[in-house]
């Protein structure tokens, strides 16, 4: 079973510009197609090595397109305009000849400027072992989730059809080693979307798009510290949730925010 590590290390370049492969393992499947954080993470880990160092991910939006599935892809990329400050580039992983999923990202220099803004607040919560863990069990629960661990602080289970689609948790890698840009892309896209909770089974849910921003606070981090979620559905209806989540580091500062919307199919 490969680790996280391990599976971003296989994005290699090819003999074509701006074209790279990788192999996508079983254990990282979310049904039949790998979780769409790992599919956003690839494609940035491969936008990586085209970027100076000194333009950081500043916005990333994500389609889903179609399924991703284990074994080999290709990743393509696109680079729409390198400008003085920021710079816009695109990417594709191709599955057996389709598009799974796009990213559009923008990475930018630090500027100067006399405007600031503190980020929220994280709220007063209890330490993740104070909760009951996320159980995995084989069949049921996502193959992925078993990389991670989970610690619901509020809200409802999956499937369980609880009146509001809201809830906090704790979550880590369960790897070790530093924590790199496209291992923050993935653990934002683990928690299961609000809105699973509110129905029953069987039933499923999936993104259909997402889009992430990060705060010009620098990220120094290990892949097993826990970072604290806050999801919150803003409407749904018609089989579509709207939702959007802050993600805190473990010293209660705001990393990332989340906007996402989903799809659930009812049987």
């Amino acid at each position: 079973m490969k680790d996280f590590k391990t599976l971003l290390s296989g994005v290699r370049a090819t003999e074509n510009n701006n074209e790279y492969t990788v192999d996508i393992e079983e254990t990282w499947l979310q049904g039949r197609t790998a979780f769409g954080g790992l599919s956003a993470a690839l494609i940035v880990k491969a936008m990586l090595n085209q970027l100076p160092s000194d333009r950081r991910l500043r916005s990333l939006a994500v389609m889903f397109v179609g399924p991703v599935s284990a074994g080999e892809h290709r990743i393509v990329l696109r680079e729409l305009r390198a400008g003085g400050s920021v710079t816009h580039i695109q990417g594709e992983i191709i599955c057996n000849g389709e598009v799974g999923a796009t990213v559009s990202a923008a990475f930018g220099k630090d500027r100067a400027s006399s405007a600031s803004l503190a980020s929220p607040i994280m709220p007063q919560v209890a330490q993740p072992e104070t909760f009951d863990a996320f159980p995995f069990i084989e069949g049921i629960t996502p193959t992925f989730t078993q990389h991670f661990d989970m610690h619901l602080c509020s809200g409802s289970l999956p499937f369980s059809q609880a009146d509001s689609a809201d809830f906090t948790m704790w979550l880590r890698f369960k790897e070790k080693g530093d924590l790199d840009l496209p291992a923050l892309i993935a653990i934002a896209d683990v928690p299961p979307m609000p809105g699973l909770n509110m129905i029953k089974l069987p039933g499923a849910g999936s993104s259909l798009s997402w889009y992430l921003e990060f705060p010009n606070q620098s990220v120094n981090n290990q892949m097993s510290d826990w970072w604290f979620y806050d999801y919150r559905s803003q409407a749904a209806g018609n089989g579509y949730f709207n939702n959007y989540a802050t993600i805190w580091d473990s010293n209660g500062q705001a990393v990332m925010f989340s906007r996402q919307v989903a799809t659930v199919f009812e049987k």
